[in-house]
């Protein structure tokens, strides 16, 4: 049986222990065994993470002193492993969330109906974002990068630069943009230029002839395919247990 360490916050302490509940029961019943703690405050939630790193988290968005995306803000400064879900009826602050880049959303409102599916996906989800490497050759020769660790690439002559999380520099690599859509495509790659293809992980939001990423940065759109492009971004973050409202 597989093992997995999550923790649940929640500022009312019935909630915590309704989620903790159902969320063993759903992962026990995909063979997984779930080891849930509970806090009732986000600041408790991270000291306790300063001695051990959780795989998932459920996380409330409206809480006394620090809310849920200020917690997932500090925690991605120096975590982008732990995964977050979040339990909220605050559809309105679902967009500021995507900064932190979580796993998914999850109405509270509808949280016992739906935790079912959020939770199957996160489990196919798992393999398929941390078992799939990019190789390529640049010029400091071959360079192997985890997919989900790949923010994006941008056209630059006869070279891509491949911006990676965690590396203060691009690397050039030696391949066409036409072929890392193709290989990447499948795991949530998206063609948002002629010369930029982005990992929607990292999308914050679509704005008029521009895509704001997580960290601020902003790339240019394409108007002739942004319906395309937007449509294919609400079914990544759907399709990935992102939203579910």
């Amino acid at each position: 049986m597989k093992y997995i360490k999550v923790a649940v916050c929640d500022d009312e302490e019935n909630v915590t222990e309704v989620i903790s509940s159902t969320v063993k029961t759903a992962f026990g019943k995909r063979d997984v065994a779930a080891d849930v703690e509970t806090f009732v405050s986000a600041s408790a939630l991270l000291r306790r993470m300063n001695d051990l790193v959780f795989d998932l988290l459920f996380l409330d968005i409206d809480m006394p002193g620090m809310d849920g995306i200020a917690f997932g803000e500090k925690l991605r400064s120096g975590n982008d492993k732990t995964d977050i879900i979040y339990v909220s009826n605050r559809e309105d602050r679902v967009f500021e969330a995507l900064k932190v880049r979580p796993f998914g959303f999850v109405r509270k409102s509808r949280f016992l109906s739906d935790v079912a599916d959020v939770i199957t996906r996160y489990l196919l989800s798992v393999p398929a974002r941390e078992g799939h490497t990019v190789t390529v050759q640049s010029k400091s020769g071959i360079v192997n990068v985890r997919a989900d660790e790949i923010i994006y690439f941008e056209g630059s002559g006869k070279f891509q630069l491949m911006h990676v999380d965690g590396r203060e520099h691009p690397l050039a690599v030696y391949r066409p943009m036409e072929k890392l859509e193709s290989e990447l495509e499948p795991f949530g790659f998206i063609r948002i230029h002629k010369g930029m293809l982005v990992n929607y992980r990292f999308i914050s939001r679509i704005l008029v002839g521009e895509v704001e990423l997580t960290d601020g940065e902003k790339l240019p759109l394409s108007r002739r395919k942004a319906t395309e492009i937007k449509q294919r971004y609400l079914e990544l973050l759907s399709g990935s247990g992102s939203v579910m409202l």
